[in-house]
């Protein structure tokens, strides 16, 4: 059953007499177990649903055109808590003190189909691929990180291994569209075990879309956790070089690359990302590949509309983190050179995380506030990642508390710059406009390093 938490006035729910807190049972005869199964079986124009409210349940019959909105949202899934005990996992790198929610391991399949959350396929049974099977939860995201057994059980802390690539062949069987990932461990994962992970992977193209690696993540609170080094440089180069070949590869032979590298690892390497014709249909750009350069197109294409004149002058903050700086700098150079406009990078360094952790979607309320204190600017403009959906920061402050708190007006941005900063200079920008696209809690990169 699930349970109505708001209903859209004038909507179908509301003509029909929902009201929030109504359990839904069954439609058509079919048990309702979440909004997937409400997705599924409430599709058809002949609807007969099984309501209970207050301990009483009666039916409703409903006709629906095609396409006609329920209006109904419901209470947050219950989800799937991780078995594993990853030894990457990014949530056991954090420090005590935050929200509780930073602190759930989700690893839910059904997460996977509806938000693209990385799942391990370690907590499921038959009856839930079989699940997938049938109602269509495609595309699944599968962190892999190995494909022998042991080298998988030793990363994921398990006791007993689970064959990843038995599963794996059997949603690709049914044609379940999958994309997976490798967090890059130096010396546990890489070497001859990464090239036995990617070729294990791609045989089962296309139904496996896509194999994307990105480098680990170390905070400085790796306490009593096994020991592991950081991606290098010389990692970084030599990933990317292994990448290339494995693409071309792949490229000839198949039509796509199917194996990418993250846009960490290219800037890492003190590179920009590669072209679009790269990432081919940005298969996985939620994860880190292509990002960037989704990035820098958009503001190469959208750049024109801000003119060449800020009538009567503006002074701009534009806030990233460490790695940020290698594609922001040339564009902070062409605002520059805007008649009456001042532009300042901000690349902060992660001092909650450590200095390990270069991205801006890490990067602490309570950081931003200790670097922007009281600057000179007549705004500051924040990465969209920093700030969740709910327009909270990693360390739980609002947008508002951030502001005041760093005595400086605030803005967070989206990923088109240009079309922000030109609302930003007309005053017609709304403060929480373009908030973070963040998968979780934690966003795109730590979900791929605690799964």
């Amino acid at each position: 059953m699930i349970v109505i938490k708001e209903i859209e006035p004038n909507s179908l729910g509301h003509k029909a007499g929902f009201q929030s807190g109504d359990g839904i049972r069954s439609i058509n005869g079919q048990q309702i177990r979440d909004l997937i199964d409400f997705q599924v079986h409430s599709a058809e124009e002949a609807l007969c649903i099984e309501v209970e409210r207050e301990r009483e349940v009666y039916e409703v019959d409903l006709a629906r055109t095609a396409g006609e909105n329920f209006g109904l949202s419901f209470e947050d899934l219950k989800l799937r808590r991780c078995n594993n005990k990853c030894v990457f996992c990014f949530i056991h790198q954090m420090p005590d003190g935050m929200r509780s929610s930073l602190y759930f391991e989700d690893d839910d399949y059904r997460l996977s189909f509806l938000h693209g959350s990385y799942v391990t396929l370690t907590n499921i049974k038959d009856k839930d691929i079989d699940r997938i099977i049938e109602q269509r939860l495609s595309p699944q995201y599968i962190s892999v990180h190995a494909t022998d057994p042991t080298v998988r059980q030793l990363m994921l802390g398990r006791r007993l291994p689970v064959d990843i690539l038995e599963r794996i062949e059997r949603l690709a069987a049914n044609q379940i569209e999958m994309h997976a990932q490798v967090v890059i461990c130096p010396g546990w994962n890489d070497g001859e075990h990464l090239q036995r992970t990617v070729s294990d992977l791609c045989r089962f193209y296309p139904a496996l879309r896509s194999v994307a690696l990105v480098p680990v993540g170390l905070t400085k609170f790796r306490s009593n956790l096994p020991q592991l080094e950081k991606v290098t440089v010389e990692k970084a180069r030599e990933y990317i070089a292994q990448v290339r070949v494995w693409g071309q590869e792949f490229q000839q032979e198949l039509g796509e690359r199917v194996v990418y590298a993250a846009d960490e690892l290219f800037l890492l390497n003190g590179e920009y990302p590669p072209e679009a014709s790269y990432y081919d249909a940005f298969p996985q750009m939620e994860n880190g590949i292509g990002m960037v350069r989704s990035f820098l197109d958009t503001w190469e294409k959208e750049k024109g509309q801000l003119g060449n004149k800020i009538p009567g002058g503006f002074h701009l903050g534009l806030v990233t983190g460490k790695l940020g700086q290698i594609f922001m700098k040339p564009i902070v150079a062409e605002l520059n050179e805007i008649e009456g406009l001042q532009v300042d990078l901000i690349a902060l360094q992660n001092d909650f995380f450590g200095s390990n952790i270069t991205v801006s979607g890490l990067l602490s309320g309570k950081d931003i506030s200790k670097y922007l204190k009281n600057g000179p600017w007549d705004r500051v403009c924040l990465p969209p990642n920093c700030i969740n959906g709910e327009g909270i920061t990693l360390d739980d402050m609002t947008v508002d508390q951030l502001q005041e708190e760093a005595g400086v007006a605030l803005t967070v941005g989206d990923y088109d710059l240009a079309s922000c900063l030109q609302r930003i200079f007309s005053g017609s920008v709304n403060r929480l406009e373009g908030r973070g696209r963040q998968l979780s809690e934690l966003g795109y990169y730590v979900g791929r390093n605690r799964q």
